[in-house]
């Protein structure tokens, strides 16, 4: 009896070690595709501490990032190999900057780094190269669009301060990341992120403003930016209807001000004439 109830626990163990052991290397398994280890971990008012990182440019000279910040800047982290979603991403970060009222160059910066450390200087100059040559329908200057590449630490460092989570793929050459353009403050502050591979220009102007952080705004600018604001879940600008509905009962108060401290004196001014006129034709 003894023996028969020592042979259940032995049994007993070796079945929970093996339970264990199986859900153990599942999580192992699947660990690299967790939302912790990939995809973009949004941290807004992040501060990049953009005169400590340090990438080489076009030409393999090192550059001070915070030099490129004399004004709004949207960056992309991608890799210049990548058979997936990078291209389709800096294809239509082309595509809406050509269909944007704002200039590149002017209004923002776009800078583009590599977050693999052995790509260099000549692919950097051969992606600046094809994208700027694609915007045929509105031209932009090399300086508008700035690519860079860097060494692990100061890679990691940047990425780790916007939330861009990413792997080595299992074949070794490739990454497994997401895709999305961070909208950063002159200052390096993260200010807006719009995630996926497909942007619209009023979303991409309207996060540009945004990350102006109290830079001019032309007047309708400063409307458009009153009339919509930032849904985090769908990561777009919607309209808002109740600050419309607002505006327009102000303005419409403010009109009915004014017009009853002008026109209140006017009528004052007509009573004072027909009443002259009424004592006139009396003493007649």
């Amino acid at each position: 009896m003894v023996s028969t109830l020592a042979d259940r626990k032995a049994r007993s163990v070796v079945v929970w070690g093996l339970c264990f052991g199986l859900v153990t290397a599942a999580t192992s398994a699947t660990g690299e595709q967790t939302p912790q280890t990939v995809g973009i971990e949004e941290k807004l008012s992040a501060m990049v501490p953009i005169d400590e990182l340090v990438f080489r440019d076009e030409q393999g000279k090192p550059v001070v990032l915070g030099s490129l910040f004399d004004i709004p800047v949207v960056l992309t982290l991608v890799y210049f190999r990548c058979p997936g979603i990078c291209t389709p991403l800096l294809q239509d970060l082309a595509s809406v900057v050509q269909k944007s009222d704002l200039v590149a160059g002017e209004d923002y910066r776009l800078i583009t780094i590599s977050f693999d450390p052995q790509e260099g200087a000549d692919l950097a100059r051969m992606k600046q190269h094809n994208m700027i040559s694609s915007m045929t329908r509105k031209p932009i200057a090399k300086d508008a669009w700035r690519f860079f590449t860097g060494d692990e630490a100061t890679i990691r460092r940047l990425a780790k301060t916007v939330g861009f989570n990413y792997v080595r793929d299992k074949n070794g050459q490739d990454y497994v990341h997401g895709a999305t353009l961070t909208f950063l403050g002159s200052n390096g502050m993260v200010a807006r992120y719009l995630q996926g591979t497909r942007f619209n220009p009023a979303d991409f102007e309207l996060a540009v403003v945004d990350a102006s952080m109290g830079r001019a705004r032309s007047f309708m600018k400063r409307i458009q930016r009153l009339c919509y604001a930032f849904k985090p879940e769908s990561h777009t600008y919607t309209l808002q209807i109740n600050r419309i509905i607002l505006g327009v009962t102000l303005v419409f108060v403010a009109l009915f001000i004014v017009f009853v401290v002008i026109a209140k004196p006017g009528k004052r001014r007509k009573d004072l004439v027909e009443g002259a006129h009424r004592v006139e034709e009396k003493s007649r």
